[in-house]
């Protein structure tokens, strides 16, 4: 039997999960780095090319050029979410500090992100939410575009950087950390470029085809994958497997019943087309470490191109 997880968690219905917009966005941080002596180069790091996770820079409104972190819990075409932080730039020091939630929509296939201004979680006196309306570059290294729904607004400009404004307890809202082992988008795409094939590590609950929350932000990594050029119109392969833990049968039945859940959750979610996915269920047969059949990355769900 696979063990991918050893303890139950209870799956949250996706209509809830929809739901908590206010209580469900995570500060989430880029790392600065670690120390490095006198004299010596950082190792350079490859950018994300997620849509996840921090933006910072800044946008113009009635106010003048206003500092910004845009913290992105979500992106895919059903629903995306997002923390919109603002504080003072250094170039324009009276601005006050405040955040909101935003909601909306993302196109993978062009990279277009629409957000719209929710609900406020610290509220400046005589500010309103705004509406952003951007592109995020092929590289995942900027996201652009135009300001609406105040006086004056423009346009933003944000990148991938260490935000420079620590945000106040208000603005902290908490939500499930994606897995340590997730693989955005431009690393899913490169692998299938170059090999036609991929494992992610999808977690599910215990004995069960149920994927785990923590999985959702890695299958949406996928699912953005497959809508954007050269991928979206290739028929792809979703392939469960298992290790040597428990019967037979029973991994085959479970590898292709996770290997379903993978697929159901991508034509829900990004609305591919189910004829392009070819879903199969290989168990104990396809070990990717038969030296070491009980090992933990023998349970992995397989992205193949087929044609």
């Amino acid at each position: 039997m696979d063990t991918t997880s050893r303890g139950q968690r209870a799956r949250e219905p996706a209509a809830a999960r929809k739901a908590r917009v206010g209580a469900a966005v995570l500060m989430l941080l880029l790392g600065a780095g670690a120390a490095v002596q006198a004299g010596a180069q950082p190792a350079p790091s490859p950018p994300s090319r997620s849509v996840l996770g921090p933006w910072v820079g800044t946008y113009v409104c009635a106010q003048g050029l206003t500092g910004l972190t845009l913290s992105i819990a979500e992106a895919t075409p059903t629903q995306a979410r997002a923390l919109f932080h603002f504080y003072a730039d250094p170039r324009n020091p009276r601005v006050p500090t405040g955040c909101f939630t935003m909601t909306g929509t993302y196109d993978p296939a062009s990279g277009r992100l629409q957000l719209k201004g929710g609900d406020w979680l610290l509220k400046p006196g005589g500010y309103r939410v705004v509406h952003f309306d951007g592109h995020v570059d092929a590289e995942g290294r900027r996201f652009t575009g135009q300001v609406s729904g105040a006086p004056a607004c423009k346009q933003f400009d944000l990148a991938r950087a260490a935000t420079p404004a620590t945000p106040p307890a208000a603005c902290a809202v908490a939500m499930p950390v994606a897995q340590a082992d997730l693989q955005d988008a431009g690393r899913i795409g490169d692998a299938l470029a170059g090999t036609g094939r991929v494992d992610l590590n999808i977690l599910f609950d215990f004995a069960r085809a149920t994927i785990r929350d923590d999985s959702l932000p890695q299958l949406d990594e996928l699912g953005r994958t497959l809508l954007a050029p050269p991928l979206s119109e290739r028929r792809v392969g979703i392939h469960g497997h298992t290790d040597v833990v428990g019967g037979d049968d029973v991994n085959l039945r479970l590898s292709r019943q996770r290997a379903a859940a993978v697929a159901d959750y991508l034509v829900r979610t990004f609305g591919i087309p189910s004829q392009r996915l070819d879903v199969q269920g290989f168990g104990e047969s396809r070990l990717k470490q038969p030296h070491a059949p009980e090992a933990e990355a023998n349970r992995r769900v397989e992205i193949v191109l087929l044609d």
